[in-house]
């Protein structure tokens, strides 16, 4: 486990400015891109849960893999470099008993993102 993982409780930065370039000013495509977000990480999240307490390594390297980039969308550097950590490793077959502390301090994260872009969301939608 990485460092920055140990030293790091359940909290995180996050960066919407990359989002915005891409949205170039457009509150509606912001809203949209949350809003996605929103539908389809916390299924992510439950399904790399479930592969990693069946220790389906190939799989959490492939779903790891797919997470990432809509981390970086959403500015959420340290996670996303978390999760590129267990995406390796479940890949590389190395380093595999980090790989479950590192996703549930990824996981609890998530609950304070999932509520933080919400609220960002309903801001957004009141400009709109």
């Amino acid at each position: 486990m990485s460092e920055q993982l140990k030293n790091k409780s359940a909290d995180f930065n996050l960066d919407l400015s990359y989002l915005q370039d891409v949205a170039n000013g457009s509150n509606e495509f912001m809203i949209e891109m949350i809003q996605l977000f929103l539908d389809q990480t916390p299924g992510y999240f439950e399904q790399l849960d479930q592969l990693i307490k069946d220790l389906n390594w190939p799989l959490v390297a492939e779903i790891s893999h797919k997470i990432k980039p809509t981390l970086t969308f959403m500015g959420i550097e340290s996670a996303r470099a978390n999760m590129a950590e267990i995406e390796q490793n479940a890949r590389n077959l190395e380093n595999l008993d980090t790989i479950p502390p590192a996703f549930k301090l990824l996981k609890e994260m998530s609950v304070e993102l999932f509520l933080k872009l919400a609220q960002i969301k309903s801001d957004l939608e009141k400009r709109v």
